[in-house]
C-alpha cells in the first residue's frame, strides 16, 4: 500500500501542475512534505536514551521556521551520537541513507538530477562529490527552496527548463525512500481495549493483533499516527485522523501556547499544543537517589548504595515484613509498589542499609530509573542512570569490575544473566531497581530479571505499577496515623510552623492527605510559604507540576475505559461499590464494548485508585489522584458522557471509608430509593434501567430484594411476576442469612399464592421450612391455601401431587397433639387427596374429641361415612 499522505500530495500536483510553473512549485510542496515525514520517522523510530536525543530533535523542529533545520536533524541522526539509538531494525535503512555511492544508484540519480535544477536556479550551489549519500539530497532540497520560495522568484521559462530534473528527482525519493515503505497506521483505541486501525501505507498486517481482543493486555497507545519498526512507534510531529482525509506537519511560529501546523496537501492551518516542547532540552542533573559509581564497604557488603533518607521516620510494620523478604531464603523477587512520593524508594533504603549490617548478602548493587526528583520545593526533572536492560548490564559490569576479572565476559548482558543464576562475587548478591515503571518495555525486562535470578541471590524492585507479579508483592500505602503525625511534627518544626499546627490540624492534614508523606510535605511547605493554615486540597490544586509528576505518566498509560473509570471516580470523590462503576459503564456504554472489571484492576495495579474489602467491593480515590483527575475530566472529550455517569453514581449518596459498616446494603438501599423517585417523578423509566439494575443484583443477591420492592413500587403491585422473578433470583443464588433468605420465602408464597400458583407457594413455603421449622398456624394456613385450591390439586397426576402434599401432612403431624380440631380437618383433607380416606376419618373424629361441634370435621365425618 502506497503511503496516504504522500498518495494525496502527489494527486494534489497532478491536479494543479498544468503548467511548468505551478508543477515546480507543487513539487515544491512534495518535496516539504517527504523532507518533514522522513524526519518525523527517523525521530520516531530511535529509541529513548538518557541523553533524551528524540525530545532534543522534536524540540528543535517544532520552532524551526525553515526546511533547512528538518534537512539537518535527517542527516544528525546518522552522523551523531544519536546514530546509536537507532534500533537493528533500521540497519538496512542506515545503509540507504549514509551509504556513498557513485553514479548507476537511484540515490545518486536523485541527487544528480536536483543538482541540475540547482545548478540552473542558483549557479553558484557545490557540485556534489563522485560519491555521495541520501542525506545530501535533503540538504540540496531545502537550498533550492531557499533560493525560489524563500529569496527568489524563478521565472516560468527557467522552470520549463528544470521540472523534468525536479519531477523524477521527487519520484525517485517517493518510490525508494525506505521509511515512505515502513508500515504505517492511524491508530485509535476503543473502550473495550481494542483498536481501530486505519492503514496509511507499507503492510498494515504487523498492526492486525491490536484490532484483537489480545490488544486490550497489551500496551497503552495514545490516539494517532504510528510507524512500525519492531513494534508501534508513536510519529509525534505528524498529524491526522482517523478519516484519513487530510495531515500536518509544523511550520513555525512557535509561542507558549501554540505553534503552527501545516497540511501542504490542502494548505489548511491548525493550532498545535506546545507545552509538552516548552521544557528546554538540556542536560538534566543526576537524580539524589542515584547510586555510586563504584561499589564500596558498607556494613558487611560491597554495594554502591545512595546514603540513608534524611529525616526518615519509621514505619515499623512495612519494615518488619521488608526485612524479613530480605533475609529469608524465599521468595527471589520482591516488589514493594505504590503510588508516587507514598516513600517506597526511603523505605527500601533504610531497610537497604539495616540488612547490609547482616551477613546475608555480600553484594548489593542500586539501580536507578528515577527520572524526577520529588524535591520539598516541587519537583525536578533528573537524568535517570538506566533505561534499558544494556544500560543495566553495563553499568552492572562497570560495578564489579574492580572486584571481578574475567577477560572471557565480553557480553554484559550474558554476564549479569551469569551472575544473577550463580554468586561467583563471594556470596548472594541482591539487586535492587528502583522506579521501575520509567524504565524502557519493563514487562519485558522483569521477564529477564525474573527468568534469571536464583536463590540465594534476590531482586527487590520499587515501582508505582503492581503490573509485576512477584514472588512477594508488598504494598506501600499511606502512613498511618501515629507516622504521619510523627511527619508532620518533625516537618513543621524544621519549617517553623509548629505553632500553626495544632492537633486539629494534624488530624485534619492526615485525613485529607491519606498519609501519603510526600503530600504532606507539600502541604506544610505551602502554609509555611503563607504563614497561615490552608486546606490540603487548596495547597494541591495550585500545584500542576506536583500533581503531573505523581500522575502524568501513569494516566497517560491507561486504557481508555480505564481513564474513563479514574476521571469518573474523581469527579465524585466517594466510596463507590465497584459493581455500581460496572454496571453504568455496561449501561451506557454497551455499543463500545470492554471490560470494566479488567480496567478497575488496571487502576489498583497503577496505584489510582484503592479498594476495600466487604460484603461487596468498594473503590476510592486518594485525595491527591482525586484532584488531579478532575483537573484532566475538565479537559476530557468524553466530559459531559463522564458527568451524567457521575450523576447515577451520585445516587448512592456520599459515603467514606470512616462511615462503611460491615455491609454496602445501605448504600444500594439509597440508590434504589433515588431510582424510585426519579422513576415516579419521569425523570427515567423502569424499562431503560432495569438492565443496569439486574447486573448489580446478579453480583451483589441482596440488591434481589430491593429490585422486587421497586418492580411493586412501580407496577403498584398489579404485576407480581416480575416481583416474585427478582425474589427468585435472590433464592437461587443461594445467599447467606438465614432470616432474609426465610424472609424472601415467605414473601414468595404469598406472590404465589395472589398468582393463584400452588405448586410455586408450596415450593418456597418449604424452602422456608428448611431453614426455620415454621409456627402450626403458618403451616395450617397454608394447608388451608393448598385445600381452596382443589381443582389445581386435582389435575395433578398422581406423583405430583404426592410430592406437593407429602412434606405438608409430615409438617402439620408433627403438631398434632397441639392442634386445633380446625387444624386437624385442614390435615384431613390432605389424605383425601393422597386417597388416604381412612386416616382422614381418624383425623376428623380426633377432631371432634377436641371440639365435638366443630362444624369442619362434623362435615368430613359425614362426608365420609356416605362414602362408605
Amino acid at each position: 500500500m502506497k503511503f496516504v499522505p504522500i498518495q494525496k500530495m502527489m494527486e494534489r500536483v497532478g491536479k494543479n501542475g498544468d503548467t511548468d510553473y505551478a508543477l515546480f512549485h507543487e513539487l515544491l510542496h512534495a518535496g516539504e512534505l517527504i523532507t518533514k515525514v522522513t524526519a518525523v520517522a527517523l525521530i520516531a523510530s530511535i529509541d529513548n536514551d538518557q541523553q533524551n536525543h528524540r525530545y532534543k530533535c522534536l524540540h528543535t523542529l517544532v520552532r524551526a521556521d525553515g526546511i533547512g533545520e528538518w534537512a539537518t536533524i535527517i542527516e544528525r541522526i546518522f552522523y551523531s551520537s544519536i546514530s546509536q539509538c537507532i534500533p537493528v531494525e533500521l540497519d538496512e535503512v542506515r545503509n540507504v541513507f549514509t551509504q556513498r555511492i557513485r553514479k548507476d544508484n537511484w540515490q545518486y540519480e536523485a541527487i544528480d538530477d536536483l543538482q541540475q535544477v540547482l545548478s540552473i536556479v542558483y549557479p553558484k550551489s557545490e557540485p556534489i562529490a563522485k560519491k555521495t549519500n541520501l542525506c545530501i539530497w535533503f540538504k540540496k532540497f531545502s537550498e533550492l527552496r531557499n533560493k525560489t520560495r524563500g529569496h527568489g522568484a524563478i521565472t516560468p521559462e527557467t522552470c520549463a527548463r528544470v521540472v523534468p530534473f525536479f519531477q523524477n528527482s521527487i519520484l525517485l525519493l517517493i518510490d525508494h525512500n525506505p521509511m515512505l515503505h515502513k508500515p504505517w497506521a492511524y491508530l485509535h483505541r476503543h473502550l473495550s481495549g481494542k483498536y481501530r486501525v486505519v492503514p496509511l501505507g507499507g503492510n498494515s498486517c504487523h498492526f492486525q493483533i491490536l484490532q484483537t481482543s489480545a490488544a486490550a493486555h497489551k500496551a497503552n497507545y495514545a490516539d494517532g499516527i504510528y510507524l512500525w519498526v519492531g513494534r508501534p512507534r508513536y510519529v509525534a510531529l505528524l498529524y491526522g485522523d482517523s478519516d484519513a482525509t487530510d495531515f500536518f506537519v509544523p511550520n513555525g511560529s512557535f509561542n507558549e501556547k501554540t505553534f503552527e501546523l501545516h497540511s501542504p496537501i490542502t494548505d489548511n492551518r491548525r493550532k498545535g499544543d506546545s507545552q509538552r516542547y516548552i521544557a528546554e532540552p538540556m542536560d538534566l542533573p543526576s537524580s539524589e537517589t542515584e547510586g555510586d559509581d563504584e561499589l564500596r564497604i558498607v556494613g558487611n557488603v560491597f554495594t554502591n548504595l545512595p546514603a540513608k533518607p534524611e529525616n526518615y521516620v519509621k514505619r515499623s510494620q512495612l519494615e518488619d515484613e521488608i526485612l524479613v523478604r530480605l533475609e529469608d531464603e524465599r521468595h527471589p523477587v520482591i516488589t514493594l509498589t505504590g503510588r508516587g512520593g507514598i516513600g517506597k524508594t526511603s523505605l527500601s533504603l533504610s531497610m537497604l542499609h539495616a540488612i547490609a549490617q547482616t551477613n546475608r548478602y555480600a553484594v548489593i548493587v542500586w539501580f536507578s530509573a528515577r527520572d524526577i526528583d520529588l524535591m520539598e520545593t516541587g519537583p525536578k526533572a533528573v537524568k535517570p542512570r538506566i533505561l534499558t536492560k544494556k544500560d543495566i548490564a553495563k553499568e552492572y559490569l562497570h560495578l564489579i569490575k574492580p572486584h571481578y576479572d574475567d577477560n572471557s565476559s565480553n557480553q554484559s548482558t550474558s554476564t549479569m544473566a551469569q551472575h544473577m543464576n550463580e554468586s561467583p562475587l563471594g556470596g548472594p548478591i541482591l539487586y535492587v531497581f528502583d522506579n521501575f515503571e520509567t524504565v524502557q518495555e519493563p514487562l519485558g525486562l522483569y521477564d529477564w530479571l525474573s527468568t534469571n535470578i536464583r536463590l540465594p541471590n534476590k531482586i527487590v524492585i520499587t515501582s508505582r505499577w503492581r503490573e509485576f507479579k512477584a514472588d512477594w508483592p508488598i504494598e506501600v500505602s499511606g502512613m498511618n496515623d501515629q507516622e504521619a503525625g510523627e511527619l508532620i511534627e518533625r516537618t513543621s518544626r524544621r519549617l517553623g510552623i509548629q505553632k500553626m499546627v495544632n492537633n486539629e490540624e494534624i488530624n485534619k492534614i492526615i485525613e485529607e492527605t491519606d498519609g501519603h508523606p510526600y503530600v504532606i510535605k507539600i502541604v506544610l511547605g505551602y502554609m509555611a510559604d503563607r504563614r497561615k493554615r490552608s486546606r490540603p486540597t487548596k495547597a494541591l490544586s495550585r500545584r500542576d507540576d506536583i500533581l503531573d509528576a505523581l500522575f502524568e505518566r501513569t494516566y497517560d498509560d491507561l486504557t481508555p475505559l480505564a481513564r474513563r473509570i479514574f476521571l469518573t471516580l474523581s469527579g465524585w470523590r466517594s466510596l463507590v461499590p465497584q459493581l455500581a462503576v460496572e454496571a453504568v459503564l455496561r449501561w451506557r456504554n454497551s455499543s463500545e464494548g470492554g471490560n470494566p472489571e479488567e480496567a478497575i484492576d488496571e487502576l489498583i495495579r497503577m496505584s489510582l485508585i484503592e479498594d476495600i474489602r466487604n460484603d461487596t467491593n468498594f473503590l476510592e480515590v486518594p485525595m491527591t489522584a482525586a484532584i488531579f483527575g478532575r483537573k484532566k475530566l475538565e479537559i476530557d472529550q468524553h466530559r459531559e458522557l463522564i458527568k451524567k455517569d457521575i450523576q447515577f453514581l451520585q445516587l448512592m449518596g456520599a459515603s467514606q471509608r470512616s462511615g462503611l459498616g460491615k455491609s454496602g446494603f445501605p448504600l444500594f438501599q439509597f440508590l434504589f430509593r433515588r431510582i424510585a423517585m426519579n422513576i415516579s417523578e419521569k425523570s427515567i423509566s423502569i424499562e431503560e434501567i432495569r438492565p443496569m439494575l439486574e447486573f448489580i443484583a446478579r453480583d451483589y443477591p441482596r440488591a434481589w430484594l430491593l429490585f422486587a420492592d421497586l418492580e411493586k413500587e412501580v407496577s403498584n403491585g398489579n404485576d407480581t411476576r416480575r416481583e416474585a422473578k427478582c425474589i427468585r433470583n435472590f433464592l437461587e443464588q443461594r445467599p447467606q442469612g438465614g432470616q432474609e433468605v426465610q424472609q424472601a420465602c415467605e414473601r414468595l408464597v404469598a406472590l404465589y399464592q395472589q398468582e393463584g400458583d400452588v405448586i410455586g407457594s408450596c415450593s418456597a413455603f418449604f424452602r422456608s421450612a428448611e431453614i426455620s421449622q415454621p409456627e402450626l398456624d403458618d403451616i395450617s394456613r397454608m394447608v388451608n391455601y393448598v385445600n381452596g385450591n382443589r381443582d389445581a390439586v386435582s389435575n395433578m397426576d398422581v406423583g405430583e401431587r404426592r410430592a406437593l402434599l407429602e412434606p405438608l401432612v409430615a409438617l402439620m403431624e408433627l403438631h398434632i397433639q397441639s392442634a386445633s380440631a380446625t387444624d386437624l380437618s385442614r390435615l384431613a383433607w390432605l389424605y383425601i387427596h393422597l386417597r388416604e380416606t381412612e386416616k382422614a376419618f381418624q383425623i376428623s373424629q380426633q377432631g371432634l374429641k377436641i371440639e365435638p361441634e366443630n362444624e369442619h370435621c362434623k362435615r368430613l365425618v359425614y362426608r365420609l361415612q356416605q362414602h362408605w
